[in-house]
């Protein structure tokens, strides 16, 4: 009975996501919106994580997961390498460029699994975030044996209203550096809000 409670614990959190861990993020966005965001890392689906760590699935149907995992990453233009490490981590590199205004968003991944948001909105703020998680499911997650770890630089020349950077840096041509160094899923989820 403990064991099948433990399992419905986490059921809520590894139901649909992209866990990040030993990554390099780097988002470019200036004041006008566009921007450019380079993610070089790992990105576990918890899912599959969960699955092959209770040991309920057979090696065929780990396969077949890998490969619908590997198969719903690919479909972004983005990414540049997907590679399978084992237990549902895979290996990602990803770039891409855009243009944010009025109220339109860009997810990395997507809208309902969302590592990074770059935010922009009506009233001139753009916020660059990454997807924060409440302390129950960052319990889970440690619990399950999954954590995030990683370093993020936002790079903008956007009047900067808020900001939680362990470091800030000037930098060429008007462009000021924020960095972020991750130790934990336990640590504040990076964030800055600027204007236009």
């Amino acid at each position: 009975m403990r064991v099948l409670a433990a399992v419905l614990l986490l059921v809520p959190l590894v139901a649909s996501c992209y866990v990040p861990d030993d990554f390099l993020v780097e988002v470019r966005i200036n004041r006008e919106g566009d921007f450019g965001l380079t993610y070089k890392g790992t990105l576990t689906w918890a899912p599959l994580w969960t699955d092959i760590a209770q040991g309920t699935l057979s090696e065929d149907e780990i396969a077949e997961k890998v490969e619908n995992i590997r198969s719903d990453l690919v479909r972004y233009s983005g990414f540049k390498q997907v590679e399978h490490e084992g237990a549902g981590r895979f290996r990602v590199f990803y770039e891409a460029t855009g243009h944010v205004e009025g109220d339109e968003s860009y997810y990395f991944l997507r809208s309902n699994a969302r590592v990074i948001a770059i935010i922009s909105r009506a009233d001139g703020l753009m916020i660059v975030r990454t997807h924060g998680i409440t302390d129950d499911n960052k319990a889970r997650l440690l619990a399950a044996g999954m954590d995030t770890r990683g370093k993020m630089r936002v790079a903008t020349n956007a009047n900067v209203l808020q900001h939680n950077a362990q470091d800030r840096q000037t930098g060429p041509g008007g462009f000021t550096y924020y960095d972020w160094t991750v130790r934990s899923v336990t640590d504040d989820a990076p964030r800055i809000v600027m204007a236009r």
